[in-house]
């Protein structure tokens, strides 16, 4: 099985252009910043400079940087799930789960003692599609019980 990532982030296309865009900010920012001081004047024109280099570092962090992680991550030994609406962040390895229930919107898994009910309302519908029909190829491939709710 291929594994699947699932990544709500901005695409790379429109990384480049923020780059692109913040990279030629900071530079005409910086020009002027530098020509106002050496002329030792701190007019308006130094602190739009200012402002230009704070409003190019925080395009460039925010491309780049803080960036969300992935929300689902699966392969043939490991299931990741990272969903900060509900606080879940946990790491599922295949081995321990005895049951998968594929519902609507949500999952519920048997791992060990304990059932898991993980609800995918964050998901669009392309990739709730592709998650299920992964998780069905997984249960298949691994022999473990899974059906509809």
């Amino acid at each position: 099985m291929t594994e699947l990532v699932i990544r709500y982030a901005i695409s790379t296309r429109l990384k480049l252009q923020a780059l692109i865009v913040s990279i030629y900010l900071m530079i005409i920012s910086i020009v002027m910043a530098v020509l106002e001081m050496m002329n030792s004047q701190y007019n308006a024109y130094f602190f739009v400079g200012v402002v230009g280099i704070l409003i190019a570092l925080s395009l460039i962090l925010s491309v780049t940087i803080s960036q969300p992680k992935p929300l689902v991550v699966m392969d043939n030994e490991v299931f990741k799930l990272n969903f900060p609406l509900q606080r879940l962040r946990t790491i599922i390895y295949w081995h321990e789960v005895t049951h998968i229930g594929i519902g609507l919107s949500y999952i519920t898994m048997v791992v060990g003692d304990q059932t898991l009910q993980v609800d995918l309302e964050i998901l669009r519908y392309h990739d709730l599609r592709i998650l299920k029909s992964k998780l069905v190829e997984v249960a298949e491939s691994k022999s473990i019980p899974y059906n509809n709710i």
